[in-house]
């Protein structure tokens, strides 16, 4: 799977890919668990060392706010260089402070409107969550600010609100399994939904073969 991607992407000349605009639920999950089955050993120690570090700075509330938005769009990074056909670098993850302001409030917009979502029932929070589902993604790939990258997920979302809805609520139920499964069950769910979100960006906005930012 991973190298019929990588191939895709060569077929469009300098290594560009343009968005097809097609919603292919199955295709994105399929792709995602591929990708992380291809490198399934580096991916559970990503995914651990994601996991700790989050558990540790959420310890201490202002701590796990500023962390997690930097180690979220690290690992994307991580992602979409393996996309690209390039191998898994696990201190890569640290990439994410390079748009640390960007994360940092992506993160806390996202996290406050999504919990106000959550509060009016489950549904507007499931929403909420699919219309900023490529902020991340776009901090790392288009280098935009915070809001920008979240009107910009916000705009594309929008275009197929209750099918990347549906997406968005499966992908939950993947998070949730993996809860009930303890740390063993999250540290295999986390890269496959990341994975997932990962894949619907390049079907979605698409993605541009490029060296990422400090690489040569």
């Amino acid at each position: 799977m991973l190298e019929k991607v990588k191939n895709n992407v060569q077929e469009h000349g300098n290594f560009n890919t343009a968005p097809t605009g097609a919603v292919n639920m199955t295709k994105w999950i399929t792709s995602g668990w591929d990708l992380v089955m291809s490198d399934f050993g580096q991916f559970l120690v990503l995914s651990f060392i994601y996991l700790v570090l989050l558990a540790v700075a959420f310890s201490t509330l202002i701590i796990g706010l500023i962390l997690s938005g930097p180690l979220t769009v690290g690992f994307f990074y991580i992602i979409f260089n393996r996309i690209r056909g390039n191998p898994i670098k696990i201190d890569d993850i640290a990439k994410g402070f390079d748009f640390f302001l960007a994360a940092i409030l992506a993160d806390l917009l996202i996290s406050a409107f999504t919990m106000i979502g959550f509060t009016f029932l489950i549904i507007p929070g499931i929403v909420i969550s699919a219309l900023y589902m490529f902020a991340f993604p776009l901090i790392i790939e288009k280098k935009m600010n915070f809001w920008e990258a979240m009107e910009t997920s916000r705009k594309v979302v929008m275009k197929n609100i209750f099918e990347l809805s549906i997406f968005m609520l499966i992908l939950y139920v993947f998070l949730f399994m993996g809860m009930l499964l303890l740390l063993v069950g999250l540290i295999v769910a986390v890269p496959f939904v990341l994975a997932a979100i990962a894949f619907a960006y390049i079907d979605l906005i698409g993605l541009e073969q490029r060296a990422m930012p400090g690489e040569k």
